[in-house]
């Protein structure tokens, strides 16, 4: 069926999982070429910058494959591909047009740490601010509930900052409070209050020349609504646009899809220049409201059935709707199954209530033979002891699968590996219950977008070293320290001494370590004395070395980085040494470096580090959420008991323009109230639609699992219910799945080396009190840009392997100009310079043998005599402020050597080089070095020569 094709017709896709919906947005993205489209006239919107690159690569590897023609002609025109994000777009839109609309065009956008931390600081201080007087919500509410009072205020003013746009455009049109609850009145101080605090948010945004993402979407819209110059702004957009193609589309909420409708109301009219000329503007949206799981951001899946109405209403014959059957993805096993499932828990209501979906079977059209099977776990332990006795059943049976069992590769069969498996959760509950099994049975594994970043072992280690060295009375964190791998001194050991204190009183621990050296009665006293040492070493060095670096040579010295071998773990550090890194480079002090850390790790959302998973032979551990998108020939989907629909105790409902909210702290005033018992339906009904998610990544082989205690709760109980499975029988015939139940325990395998495996230091919040000093605030009053590499032009050149290269160069050269290290006897810091960068012995040895071959070219070169050898008027890695009218240029400068009235800048390209591309890459870098080039002749009053230097090639290129 190829009616989405034609060009002529405005076109809405139902593409359910596995339908191929990627390659039907590309095909139709080429078919408007193929009309007569430029590329800058068709804008695609994409749920995510990877998803906007893979469209990308889609669209150029057809037409590579199919019409080299028009691909040789749209080549050139790729940087002009209108591709992105609604934020993307957004941000664009604003920048466009920011004279017309009275808007900052060097508004750059919050990443999330910052983003955590401006609004805890907003919420501090208003907070600060109101109980000063007194009076107002916060004061009675503390003088009425104490502590419990200001924990249950803070959660739900974070609930109510979680919807925004929707809850900010609502106190923009007005917010209409549901009467029906005991906290209604309760309801219109907190409101008040979370005003105060996002009106403070946002001016401290405003100082900053920031804005987030949900601003985005807010002053689009404002823009093409009630800015006066919202005629202006879409009259324009209109003349540079023909076509509009929405991917993802059921993960559109309203505010998003208000933005769309608004940019198209003329195209729909009938209206307009464009029909004059002969262009008939038409809007292309793909998606499958089956898998709207996205309602914490703001989905709204009843857009979807909307959508699909109004474009039917306004259009009539100029659309079409088609349904696609096909499934390319899935054996027939699974898709027997999931049709077999989901045709039962998915049926429709008799009255059309929103946020239910109908199901729709679709065809396989793979061929093979795959596996569907259910393991139902009898416990009668607890919980969590249940859970541990889960998942020790998944590892053991990947250990009995991998490489056992086959999977395709195109229509060839093949071993499975581990690269194969994807385990997937609900959420990070039981997370660490996985990791441990699998280290139980040595299976390699990597945690897919993982959040709880400050929570994982390695950060809490680096985190309470760090807090130590900023505080040497903070006993708490020299004892995890201590207790740390690092060191492995024992717990009565260190109790031992501990207990030599005054009663009740803190910070003497590390005066009383000293002690213990020369006590004959304290055990470990060896271990006491080289940690002593280490510690009083690192102290020293505090006063003089930055936190970042430090903490890298900490690891160093102790081999600390044997203990994140993991590459999770590895990534992790390098993450938060480059977080530290940039507090210090905005010049925060060690005080306030620990206090923005502990109001962060109070954020458990924090993602982990990204890691290359596909280089990677492991099981990949995620999120059902992360996986969206993704395929896996062998899927585990254990916990299938759980519960997972919850309501909080605020909820929201989108009515037109006007939000309608309701807050009640009573579990059991909420089961009965209306307005929450529909909340929780629509909950209910998204969990449905998450299981299907879940369930249809599987190519090949999925294996689900699931607790049975007293009674089946959860996903589980909908397939005893939906299957009529009887579960004290073991004869489970003409059903779409396998059945096996487990009572035995298993053989639990010995573990690997003692000390391996990390523990977090469970810091909680009042385990470290914050530090409640005067705030110093950073407020520029310019706007600051970093002057640094271009990471992704190498990476999309070259690969991150010559990004991590290059950070070692550069190390290694700093170390070689300031005398640190002979370059006759450098093979040790290489080492250790590659041993913080990777964890995998193959990639370590090709790293060093480039570094080594390098190394010698540029000594037979004389370059390395000439530029990088220590020498007498020189620096490196120079650290610059420069200002340009409002705006401060900072970075620093490779290398500096100045001869006589002259000083040569070198700013070190690393990489790989072909001799064409260097005027590409002088004109690429000639701002930078021109900035450069000012900050050294302010710096010493000489005159500056700038050069390029390609060390990889041994050239040199003046600018």
């Amino acid at each position: 069926m190829n009616d989405y094709l034609d060009i002529t017709k405005s076109v809405m896709i139902s593409s359910p999982a596995g339908s191929g919906k990627t390659e039907k947005l590309a095909r139709r993205y080429i078919s408007l070429l193929r009309g007569g489209s430029d590329v800058e006239r068709i804008l695609a919107i994409t749920f995510t910058d990877k998803a906007a690159a893979e469209m990308k690569e889609r669209i150029l590897n057809i037409l590579k494959t199919e019409d080299i023609d028009l691909y040789e002609r749209i080549r050139e025109k790729v940087p002009r591909m209108r591709i992105s994000t609604i934020h993307s777009f957004c941000l664009k839109l604003l920048k466009r047009f920011s004279l017309d609309l009275g808007i900052d065009p060097s508004l750059d956008v919050l990443d999330s740490f910052s983003q955590d931390i401006l609004w805890s600081e907003a919420v501090y201080e208003s907070l600060l601010e109101e109980g000063k007087t007194g009076k107002g919500l916060f004061s009675e509410t503390l003088k009425r509930e104490g502590i419990k009072g200001w924990n249950r205020l803070y959660s739900i003013l974070e609930e109510i900052h979680k919807k925004r746009p929707s809850i900010e455009l609502g106190l923009k049109n007005g917010i209409i409070i549901h009467e029906d609850t005991d906290e209604s009145s309760h309801l219109e101080g907190i409101i008040s209050l979370y005003s105060n605090c996002l009106e403070r948010y946002r001016k401290k945004k405003l100082d900053r020349h920031l804005i987030d993402y949900n601003d985005l979407e807010l002053m689009a819209y404002e823009a093409i609504t009630k800015n006066p110059e919202w005629q202006n702004v879409l009259f324009s957009f209109d003349e540079h646009t023909d076509h509009i193609l929405i991917d993802e589309f059921q993960d559109t909420s309203t505010l998003q899809w208000k933005i769309i409708d608004k940019l198209t109301e003329e195209w729909r009219s009938g209206l307009g220049a464009k029909r004059e000329s002969g262009i008939r503007p038409t809007i292309f949206l793909v998606g499958d409201d089956k898998q709207s799981i996205y309602s914490f951001r703001g989905a709204n899946v009843d857009i979807f059935r909307q959508a699909k109405e109004r474009l039917s209403e306004w259009l009539n014959n100029e659309y079409h709707f088609i349904e696609i059957e096909e499934n390319y993805r899935s054996l027939p096993t699974i898709v027997n199954f999931v049709n077999s499932l989901f045709e039962r828990i998915m049926t429709p209501d008799l009255i059309d209530k929103p946020g239910i979906v109908k199901y729709s079977p679709f065809k396989p059209e793979r061929e093979g033979s795959g596996e569907v099977r259910l393991c139902i776990i009898e416990s009668t332990v607890n919980i969590r002891d249940g859970r541990k006795k889960e998942a020790l059943y998944v590892a053991n049976r990947i250990n009995e699968i991998i490489p056992k069992i086959k999977v395709y590769d195109g229509n060839a069969e093949r071993n499975a590996r581990y690269a194969d498996v994807a385990i997937l959760l609900r959420s990070r509950t039981h997370l660490s219950i996985f990791e441990e099994a699998l280290r139980q049975y040595r299976i390699p594994f990597i945690v897919v977008k993982g959040i709880g970043f400050y929570q994982s072992p390695e950060v809490s280690i680096l985190r309470d070293i760090l807090f130590f060295l900023i505080d040497q009375k903070d006993d708490y964190s020299l004892f995890n320290i201590l207790r740390s791998p690092l060191f492995n001194i024992g717990y009565e050991v260190i109790l031992k001494i501990a207990s030599k204190r005054p009663s009740g009183v803190g910070g003497f621990l590390f005066t009383l370590l000293q002690r213990a050296t020369e006590d004959e009665t304290i055990d470990e006293r060896k271990k006491i004395s080289m940690a002593l040492t280490l510690i009083t070493k690192w102290l020293e060095r505090a006063k003089k070395v930055p936190y970042a670096i430090l903490l890298e040579e900490i690891l160093n010295e102790t081999e600390g980085w044997k203990y994140f071998s993991e590459p999770q773990r590895h990534k992790n550090v390098k993450k938060f040494l480059r977080i530290i890194e940039g507090l210090e480079f905005r010049g925060l002090t060690g005080l306030e470096i620990r206090e923005k850390l502990i109001r962060a790790s109070l954020h458990s959302e924090e993602p982990k580090a990204n890691i290359n998973s596909e280089e990677i032979d492991a099981v990949k551990i995620m999120t059902i959420h992360a996986a969206k998108g993704l395929q896996f020939p062998i899927v585990f989907l254990p916990c299938l008991d759980e519960e997972g629909y919850k309501t909080g105790r605020f909820v929201m409902e989108e009515n037109g323009d006007r939000i309608i909210i309701a807050y009640e702290n009573d579990s059991n005033e909420r089961r009965e109230n209306p307005f929450f018992v529909r909340m929780k339906e629509r909950s209910v009904e998204e969990d449905k639609r998450l299981f299907y998610v879940a369930v249809t990544r599987a190519m090949d082989h999925l294996y689900m699992s699931g607790i049975k205690k007293d009674n089946v709760k959860g996903r589980l109980a909908q397939i005893v219910s939906a299957f009529k499975i009887d579960l004290e029988s073991f004869d489970h015939k003409n059903l779409p799945l396998c059945i096996e139940f487990l009572k035995d325990d298993l053989e639990i395998p010995p573990c690997e080396a003692p000390g391996l495996y990390l523990k977090s230091s469970g810091r909680l919040q009042q385990d470290v009190p914050i530090i409640h000093t005067d705030p110093i605030f950073f407020r520029p009053e310019h706007i600051w840009t970093d002057v640094t590499e271009e990471i992704e032009y190498i990476r999309n050149r070259h690969g991150d392997n010559w990004i991590t290269l290059g950070r070692i160069f550069h190390s290694l050269f700093e170390a070689i100009s300031k005398g640190r290290i002979e370059i006759n006897d450098a093979d040790r810091k290489i080492d250790a310079l590659i041993r913080a960068e990777t964890a995998s012995p193959e990639l370590a040895g090709i790293m060093k043998e480039i570094i080594k071959k390098d190394l010698d070219n540029l000594k037979r070169s004389g370059l390395l005599d000439e530029i990088i050898m220590p020498r007498d008027n020189s620096y490196t890695e120079l650290p610059f402020v420069l200002q340009r009218n409002d705006k401060i240029y900072k970075g620093r400068i490779d290398r500096i050597v100045i001869d006589g009235n002259l000083a040569h800048i070198y700013d070190y390209k690393t990489y790989p080089v072909s001799e064409k591309e260097f005027p590409e890459l002088k004109n690429k870098y000639a701002f930078q070095l021109q900035l450069y080039r000012e900050a050294t002749e302010r710096l010493f009053s000489l005159k500056t020569e700038a050069f390029l230097f390609f060390t990889h090639e041994q050239k040199i290129e003046r600018l």
